[in-house]
C-alpha cells in the first residue's frame, strides 16, 4: 500500500488529473458520456496552458556551472574546457534572466566562496563565462535576501516577466523551471509542477551570534518569508523561476529541505514582492542594499498568552540612541502591529522590520501597561529606521559605492557591526555619530589613527549623525581635517 502512495505522490499531473476527473464527474449534471467528454477537454485545456506557459518562460532560465580554483588561481578542471561540450560540472544551480543586456539573477548561497570560483552560464546551449568590467565576476550580492546578479557578454536576452507573490494563495498551481544534476547546459531547462502548498515559510536558520538586537538571524528568509511548494526541486534548482499559469515568475527557487526520516522533501523560493523587486532594481544598478534596524531585542509572549490568543513581540531591552529609543519604545511593551502587519512573535517583528530600507519611517502598534495601571494601554509610535549590519562582502562584489574619503568609509552606527552593540550604546551616542566602516591601510586616514569600529561625532564643529552629512561636510575641503571620535580622540586627517 505505501508503494502505492508513494508512487501516486511523485506522479502530479496523474494526481491532479484524477482530481480534476473525479471533480468534474460528480459535479456535472449532464448524461456520463458529456461529463467524460467535458473533464477530458478540462484537462486538455490545462495542459495546453502548461505548455503555453513553458515555451513561454523557459527561454528566461539559464544553466549555471561553478569551477573551483586552486590556491595559485588555477581551475582544478582544467582538462576539459568548461565552455566544451564535453565539460561536466560538479557543482551546478541555475539563473534567471533579468535583463535583456546579459543580468543573470540567482541566489547568493550558490556562488560559494566568489574569489575561489568561476562561473560559467548556458543559455539554450549558448555558452558564457559570467564576468563584467574589470573582470569581475558580479554585479553586485545581498547576503540577506540571498540574491546576487552574475552578468555574462551578451545582448539579446529575454528577461523573466515578474509577477506578485502577495497574490499567491494556497492550492494555486505553479511551474517550476530549473537545471537539475546541471543537465540544462545541454539544451532546454526541466519543468515540474505542482501547487503552493503554505506561504511564510521559515529557511533553516543557520548558527549566528546575536548582535544589533537583529534576532540573530543570517537572512531574511530564516525569519519566515518562503513560498512552499510540492513542485520537485531537484538537486541543482537553486535559482531558478517558480511561475504561476500566466506566465510571471512569483518566486525564486532557493532550496531543498530534506526532513530526516522522509523520503519527500519539501520546496521553497523566495517571493516576488516589494522588497524582491528593490533589491532586484538595487543588485542589477550595482549597488548593495541596505535594510532597516530598529533597536530592540524582542521575545514571543508566554505560552499562557498565546494559548489566549494573544500576539506580540515583548520587548526586553531598547538600546540607547537607537530608533526605538527615540521613538518612545519602553522595556516591557508589546508590539503588536509594524505597519499595519500583524507581529505573531519576534520573529515577525524582525522580518517586518528586516524588509525595510534604511531610513523609512514605520508605524508601530504597541501594548503598554504602566505602573500602578491595571488596564494596558494601546499606542501607536513612529520610528525612523536606522541601518542594519549585514554580513560584510569584498568591496570588489559591489559596482556602484561611495568614493572613499582619504582612504575612509563610513556607514550608519548601527551598521558597522559592532560585536555587542548592548555594551557600546552605554558609551557611543549612536544617534549622533557616524561609523567607520573600513579604512585603507596606509591611507591619510590610517595614518591618522583611524580604524574600522571607530565613531566619528564631528567633523570640525560640525555635528554628523548620518554617512550623507558626513559626505557633504568633508567634500571639497582642502588641508588638514579634524575628527572628533566617541571615545574622545580627536585625529587630524591630512590631504591625500
Amino acid at each position: 500500500m505505501s508503494q502505492h502512495i508513494t508512487w501516486l505522490s511523485r506522479s502530479l499531473s496523474h494526481r491532479l488529473s484524477l482530481v480534476i476527473l473525479f471533480y468534474m464527474i460528480c459535479s456535472a449534471r449532464g448524461p456520463l458520456a458529456a461529463q467524460e467528454t467535458t473533464a477530458a477537454d478540462a484537462v486538455r485545456a490545462l495542459e495546453a496552458l502548461t505548455v503555453d506557459t513553458i515555451a513561454r518562460t523557459e527561454k528566461s532560465v539559464v544553466a549555471i556551472a561553478r569551477v573551483r580554483k586552486d590556491a595559485s588561481g588555477n581551475r582544478r578542471q582544467a582538462t576539459v574546457d568548461p565552455l566544451s561540450p564535453d565539460f561536466v560540472p560538479n557543482e551546478f544551480a541555475t539563473g534567471v534572466v533579468v535583463d535583456e543586456s546579459g543580468l543573470v539573477l540567482t541566489n547568493y548561497h550558490v556562488l560559494g566562496e566568489i574569489a575561489q570560483n568561476d562561473y560559467f552560464v548556458w543559455i539554450q546551449r549558448r555558452p558564457f563565462e559570467a564576468s563584467v568590467h574589470r573582470l569581475q565576476k558580479v554585479m553586485a550580492v545581498d547576503p540577506w535576501t540571498d540574491l546576487a546578479v552574475l552578468k555574462i557578454d551578451a545582448a539579446d536576452l529575454v528577461p523573466m516577466p515578474l509577477g506578485d507573490s502577495n497574490l499567491l494563495k494556497k492550492g494555486m498551481v505553479v511551474i517550476a523551471l530549473g537545471n537539475p544534476y546541471g543537465i540544462a547546459r545541454q539544451g532546454e531547462v526541466s519543468a515540474s509542477w505542482g501547487i503552493v502548498s503554505n506561504l511564510g515559510r521559515k529557511a533553516p536558520r543557520r548558527p549566528l551570534p546575536a548582535e544589533n538586537g537583529s534576532g540573530a538571524a543570517a537572512s531574511l528568509h530564516e525569519l519566515g518569508t518562503l513560498i512552499q511548494t510540492d513542485a520537485r526541486l531537484n538537486l541543482g534548482t537553486s535559482g531558478g523561476a517558480l511561475v504561476n499559469l500566466r506566465g510571471q515568475m512569483i518566486g525564486l527557487t532557493s532550496s531543498l529541505a530534506a526532513l530526516q526520516g522522509y523520503e519527500i522533501s519539501a520546496g521553497f523560493a523566495i517571493p516576488v514582492d516589494g522588497t524582491f523587486r528593490r533589491v532586484l532594481a538595487d543588485l542589477k544598478a550595482g549597488r548593495r542594499p541596505d535594510f532597516g534596524f530598529l533597536g530592540v531585542q524582542a521575545t514571543g509572549l508566554s505560552r499562557f498568552d498565546r494559548q489566549r490568543g494573544r500576539r506580540g513581540a515583548l520587548v526586553e531591552h531598547v538600546l540607547p540612541g537607537t530608533p526605538a529609543a527615540t521613538a518612545g519604545l519602553r522595556r516591557g511593551d508589546i508590539i503588536t502591529r509594524v505597519n499595519q502587519q500583524p507581529v505573531h512573535d519576534s520573529d515577525t517583528l524582525f522580518r517586518e522590520i528586516g524588509r525595510q530600507p534604511a531610513l523609512a519611517e514605520v508605524a508601530l502598534q504597541i501594548v503598554r501597561k504602566p505602573l500602578k495601571e491595571p488596564v494596558p494601554r494601546q499606542l501607536d509610535l513612529n520610528a525612523i529606521l536606522s541601518k542594519k549590519y549585514v554580513t560584510e562582502v569584498a568591496v570588489e562584489l559591489v559596482q556602484d559605492h561611495p568614493v572613499p574619503w582619504r582612504g575612509l568609509q563610513v556607514d550608519f552606527s548601527t551598521a558597522i557591526g559592532v560585536p555587542d552593540l548592548a555594551d557600546q550604546s552605554q558609551r557611543v551616542p549612536l544617534d549622533q555619530c557616524v561609523g567607520v566602516l573600513s579604512v585603507a591601510t596606509q591611507s591619510p586616514a590610517w595614518k591618522a589613527g583611524l580604524r574600522a569600529g571607530d565613531f566619528i561625532l564631528r567633523v570640525g564643529n560640525e555635528k554628523v549623525a548620518r554617512p550623507v552629512v558626513f559626505r557633504r561636510l568633508v567634500a571639497g575641503r582642502q588641508g588638514p581635517v579634524k575628527l572628533e571620535l566617541a571615545n574622545q580622540r580627536t585625529v587630524v586627517v591630512t590631504a591625500e
